[in-house]
């Protein structure tokens, strides 16, 4: 069994190193992950949201969310998707941070937490997502991260739009040249 929580390195550079921990979220935290999305800047981007998407998540064996804690508050949380998939190919479904929240770092440690416990915890051999093409800090927290263009989808949501589709694959480990 993998382990509960992910502990993710907090010091980055000149910011001040804080207590940060990402864990599978418990039953009695679902209303405040459906605060986290009502937050501003957050439901334009968001699909089918509220308390009835976030039950039948939890109760999906295929589904986790994971929520990020910093200084013992919620301040975001991850929906991973396509856990039992033959393939492996794990969905980062959902990655939400506070609107109280944001500027602190938060997200990207959250998005890296969230990738390396779908590759660790869940085996996945690819993370991918979709994410729409007005959403710049998204597309580029994304990319940053090593996620790349891979296609576009309808959008469920908006019969003339589309979603951008991007994929994250581990590079293998380099090992050293013989001399």
């Amino acid at each position: 069994m993998a382990p509960p929580t992910t502990d993710v390195p907090t010091d980055f550079g000149d910011r001040p190193a804080t207590s940060f921990e990402v864990r599978p979220a418990t039953v009695d935290e679902l209303d405040t992950l459906v605060e986290i999305e009502q937050g501003p800047e957050t439901t334009r981007y968001l699909g089918i949201t509220g308390r009835a998407y976030h039950e039948r998540a939890y109760a999906d064996p295929d589904q986790e969310q994971v929520v990020a804690e910093a200084a013992a508050s919620v301040v975001g949380f991850v929906v991973l998707a396509g856990l039992r998939r033959s393939d492996r190919v794990v969905e980062l479904r959902r990655i939400v941070v506070s609107h109280r929240h944001r500027g602190a770092g938060h997200g990207r440690r959250l998005f890296r937490a969230a990738v390396a416990r779908a590759y660790q915890v869940h085996g996945a051999r690819q993370v991918w997502l979709d994410v729409k093409p007005d959403n710049t800090r998204g597309r580029t927290l994304y990319a940053s991260e090593g996620f790349v263009p891979d296609g576009t989808i309808p959008d469920p949501m908006c019969p003339d739009g589309v979603l951008l589709l991007m994929r994250h694959t581990p590079q293998p480990p380099t090992t050293p040249r013989q001399e």
